[in-house]
This record gives structure tokens, sequence and C-alpha cells, in this order.
């Protein structure tokens, strides 16, 4: 039995009561059937708890003849002591009396102590983990996902984007427009988190994709000779809730904001520090606000070309009627220095270089996806490949809605809405900051978005289901692209589209997908002329459609 010491306050209660049953039986004849009640239950709990694998068989019979014993010798004392002495005259022997209601509840309380006690210490578990595995929560996910990408015959072919040298410019990296293809992808993901203390937990997950998959995407694409693949550490960080109504949150997070896969990418994590404060306000209604800096590059040679993202929201939920609940969230993100200053000389050489910044405000092609103006950052007299920086600066203010109609459970009814605006696009900066004057430019930074859910909650068990549509316009400086969602046009802005998927539980935690996804690129009228004579548009209106299909198994655990 694992730490039997621990028992001595409630066995010492039991052991105490069988001494007290023992002694006292010999003083009063009036109280002899009540004290054999006594006795029976106690040693019925004694019984109880060896049954229970609590207590051993070995120290219960010790506990019981140690107190058999003491009474009987506190019998045979009290009986030499009548048959020696003279009692001393109008002395009466007191003895208290104790309901039976009293005793029972002192049996039951002892019980339950004891039976608690036992249960958060596993006595007598065989193979009992240490206690702090118990602070510990595993969780993972594996998603295997069947995708084929369908590229409409009438796109612009791709070398006519790799073709683009002056600004402005867009989507210089695509490398197929025309070609169908299609793959199969993993993702497995796998965290720990553990509760440290009262207010602070800690959580680590690792999962697949490497670094140069970008920011926004876990997926692992299978056909590698079957070779292995590298797992990275996706996310690590540490909650400190000091407060019930504020946490703080510091390391490799998820997003702190509330919002939908229009801004933010559910695949997304971000590094850093967030703080958000809830209070809850007239039953059900919910206030919140969050603050966050998020570091993106730093310079290496200074921290003026450091690159941030600050984000900062409010908003609230709550029911405003029987069975409907709202949620609306306002922010404001600067993404700080991300935008690109055309040098205006040439590179550094001699002892000069590499001493000094340049080039320090590229778009890095690592993780820019499509869309965003691009303007070329090489010096005037440069005949190098151009190195690309982003033409706005970005200020995005991002407004979004939720409503839940909870009157048709266990059918849920979801509804969002989320808009966006650039706020910080100038055509008059662009110029400046492009050395040159932009034409064909213009200011396209809007991006709405609407989705409905219906099913469940969330798919917990064989027959649940969901089903979603949602329609998308998403114009070209409206959001970073690098950032953006990987499966709507394959990722970037620039465009409008449509979904609809669907999903069914097949067993506890697992279940089938399906979604369809078709979008087009956006066309503001501005046409040119291409090399091979035929009007075609800019790059940014160059025609560009694409369907995707997805069928996926996914299981959680």
């Amino acid at each position: 039995m694992k730490n039997p010491h621990r028992l001595r306050s409630p066995l010492a209660v039991i052991a105490c009561t069988l001494l007290f049953t023992g002694g006292a039986a010999h003083a009063q004849e009036a109280e002899k059937q009540e004290l054999a009640r006594l006795r029976a239950t106690t040693e019925a709990l004694i019984e109880a708890l060896v049954g229970q694998g609590l207590l051993t068989r070995e120290r219960a019979d010790t506990i019981l003849r140690q107190a058999h014993e003491a009474g009987a010798n506190a019998a045979a004392g009290a009986a030499a002591a009548t048959t020696t002495a003279t009692p001393p005259p109008q002395k009466v022997l007191r003895i208290p009396y104790v309901p039976e209601t009293v005793r029972k509840q002192m049996s039951e309380e002892i019980k339950t102590e004891v039976l608690a006690q036992a249960r958060s210490e596993r006595w007598g578990e065989p193979g009992a983990l240490p206690d702090w595995l118990g602070r510990l929560t595993i969780a993972g996910d594996v998603r295997a996902r069947a995708e084929g990408d369908y590229f409409d015959s009438a796109n612009v072919p791709a070398v006519y984007y790799h073709n683009q040298t002056a600004s402005p410019a867009w989507s210089p990296d695509l490398n197929n427009t025309t070609n169908t293809t299609s793959r199969m992808t993993l993702r497995a993901r796998l965290g720990v988190s553990a509760k440290i203390g009262d207010t602070l937990d800690a959580t680590i997950r690792a999962s697949t994709g490497n670094s140069s998959s970008g920011p926004t995407s876990t997926s692992q694409t299978l056909g590698n000779d079957f070779n292995k693949y590298q797992l990275v550490l996706d996310r690590a960080w540490i909650s400190w809730r000091p407060w019930e109504a504020l946490t703080l949150n510091a390391g490799r997070m998820p997003t702190p904001f509330y919002n939908t896969d229009l801004s933010w990418a559910d695949d997304l994590s971000f590094d850093g520090l967030a703080t958000q404060i809830k209070t809850a306000i007239a039953g059900e209604h919910q206030l919140f606000a969050t603050v966050g800096a998020f570091p993106l590059e730093y310079g290496s040679l200074g921290s003026s070309t450091n690159k941030w993202l600050l984000g900062a929201q409010i908003g609230g939920s709550m029911r405003i009627a029987s069975g409907v609940k709202a949620k609306l969230g306002v922010a404001i993100y600067d993404f700080h220095k991300v935008e690109g200053q055309r040098e205006t000389d040439p590179p550094p050489t001699g002892p000069l270089a590499g001493t000094q910044p340049y080039f320090a405000s590229q778009y890095s092609p690592n993780w820019r996806q499509k869309g965003n103006t691009l303007i070329a950052l090489n010096d005037p007299t440069s005949t190098a490949a151009p190195v690309w920086g982003l033409a706005s600066k970005f200020r995005p203010v991002d407004l979004t809605l939720g409503l839940n109609l909870e009157m048709f459970a266990p059918v849920m009814i979801k509804m969002t809405a989320d808009f966006i605006k650039n706020t910080a696009f100038d055509i008059n900066d662009i110029n400046r900051r492009a050395g040159v004057t932009l034409v064909q430019l213009y200011p396209k930074n809007r991006a709405a978005q609407f989705r409905v859910d219906v099913g469940a909650d969330t798919i917990q068990r064989r027959g649940d289901w969901q089903a979603f549509t949602g329609y998308r316009y998403f114009e070209r400086d409206a959001w970073v692209d690098g950032f953006t969602d990987t499966t709507w046009n394959l990722g970037g802005t620039n465009y409008k589209g449509w979904t609809l998927g669907l999903n069914y539980g097949i067993d506890r935690n697992a279940w089938l997908g399906a979604r369809w996804t078709s979008t087009r690129n956006l066309d503001d009228g501005v046409r040119f002329t291409d090399p091979s004579g035929a009007t075609s548009g800019t790059m940014s209106n160059a025609p560009l459609k694409i369907d995707v299909f997805q069928l996926e198994l996914n299981a959680r655990f």
C-alpha cells in the first residue's frame, strides 16, 4: 500500500473508536447495545476499506487486534480494581452518550475522507503513475488529404509573370497557371499541455511541415521515394493568469484574436507576446480586449530594420434572444516596416560589403504568396534580377461578426461575416518609395467574406455532420498575402470566389471531409499589350481561374 503513514489521521479515529468500545463495554449495561452497534459499524468500515484495496488485510487485522487487546486490558484492570479496592463513596462513572445519527455521520465523514485521499493518491493502485503526469494533457490530430488543383486553359501562361522586371509587378513567383495537378498531403500534430501551477500553463506542439513551406501551412506533400519527413516546433508558449479576467501569453501561440480565415490562416501561429482581458457583464454577456506585439523579422545590422506586427482588438459576445448568441470584434493591425523601399545606390562593395543594410525591406520569397502589388528594390543602374518589396504599407482594420443559432440543437447554425480595409494604402507614398511614378495602380484595399456552417458544433461520434458554404471577395492590397489561407485560390489575394464543403463522422473523433473551392482573379479594367501582341491586361488583371477539390480523412485524439 502506498504512503501508509498518510492513514494516521483516519485510522487513528478508527482505533480510538474500537478502544472506546472495548474499554467502555463494562461501564454501563444500558449502553451495551448502542456500543455494539458502533463497534459493528466501525468494523464494517474497515472491511469496506479492505474490500476496495485501500487497506491491506494484514494492516486491518493488526488494527482490530490492537483495539481488542486494549479494550480487554482496560476491562481486566477495571475488574481488578473493583475486587481489591473499595470505591470511593458518592463517585459516579459517567459515559458520554453519542446519538445514533451522530455516530452514522461520523462514520460517513471518516469513510469519505479516506476514500477521497485514496483516490487522489492512488492507494493500492498497481503501477500508479507519478503525480506530475496527472498535470499533463496530450492532444493531437492526423489528416490525410487528396487534392486536385484545376487551372483554366484560358489562364495567362506563367512565363508572363516571370518576365516582370519593373514596378509595379504582381505574382512574379507563379510557376504554373495552366496545368492541372494532383497530390496527397499529410498533416500530423502532437501537443502536450502542462499545468505548472494554479495560474500558469505551458504548451508545446510539434507538427509536420518545414520552414520553407511558409507560415500558413503545416501540411507535408507525400511522394518522397518513401523517405522520411520532418517534424518542426509548431507552437510553444506559456500562459499566465494572474487574475481570472487577465491572461498573458508569451512564445509561439495560436492566434489570440477573434477572426476568420479571411485574415489569419487556421494553421498560422504567432510569435511574441499577447494580453487578453475578459469580463462578464449582465449574465452571459462578455467584453474582451486583446493587444499583442509579434516580431516578423529582425534586421542583422540594427533595430531600425526590424519588422513587427502590432495588433489590438476590442469586442464582446452577448445573448440577444433565446437560442441566439452574437459576437463582435474590431481589430486594427500595424505591419511595421514591411513595405518596400527602393535602393538609390548600388550594393556596397569592398570593405563596406555586408556592413551596411541593403535590401532590408525585401518581401521574402520564402513566405510571400501572390496578389499584392510589388515594387522593384534594385537601384536605377542595376541590371540584376529584380528584388521585390511590398508597394503598400499595411494597417488594416478588421471587423468580424458571428451569429450562432442554437434553437435547433443539436443542429447548430453559425453565420460569420468579415470585412477588411487597409487604411495605410497611399499612392503618393508608394510612388515616393518606388522612385518612379506608377501608372495603372489603384487603391484595391478591401476584402469581405460571408460564411454559413450548419450541423454539429464539433464532430465527436459517428453520424455527426457539418456542411458549410461561403463567398469571398479579396482585393489585392487589402492584406499581406503571405499570411492568407492556402486553399482559397491556392493562397494570396486578388480574387473572388466561393466554397462548399461537407464533413461526416465515421467513428468517435474521426470524419471524412470533402470541399470544392472555385476562384477567379479580379479585373480592374487596366489593359496593356503583352510581348506576343495580344491584349491581356496587366498581371494584376491577367486571367487566373483556379478550382480546388479536397477529399480528406481526419482523426483527433
